[in-house]
């Protein structure tokens, strides 16, 4: 029952590390998203990521990248919005 019960500890405190490095990794690389960055240099960026992922999302005046990771069930994550150029307009960051 113990041995359990620290098992069940050490596998949640593993998966809080995870869940918060998953975190930063999303809120970081957003911050490097701004205003003119293209497209192929963002998703070259989103391409290194180990604890995240994106979908990208065509919308009648551009595309839109959304990054996040299941690690935070997708509610952290960085929403990237590009113009018909390819460059972007605007990225910003969720968080709950």
């Amino acid at each position: 029952m113990k041995f359990t019960a620290l098992l069940c500890i050490v596998g949640l405190t593993i998966l809080g590390f995870y869940s918060n490095e998953a975190r930063k990794e999303v809120y970081f690389l957003c911050g490097n998203f701004t205003q003119g960055v293209s497209y192929l240099s963002v998703t070259k960026q989103l391409d290194t990521t180990h604890l995240s992922t994106y979908t990208i999302e065509k919308l009648q005046l551009g595309k839109r990248i959304v990054h996040s990771s299941w690690l935070n069930l997708h509610l952290v994550k960085c929403n990237i919005n590009f113009n018909n150029n390819d460059l972007v307009v605007s990225a910003f960051y969720e968080s709950p």
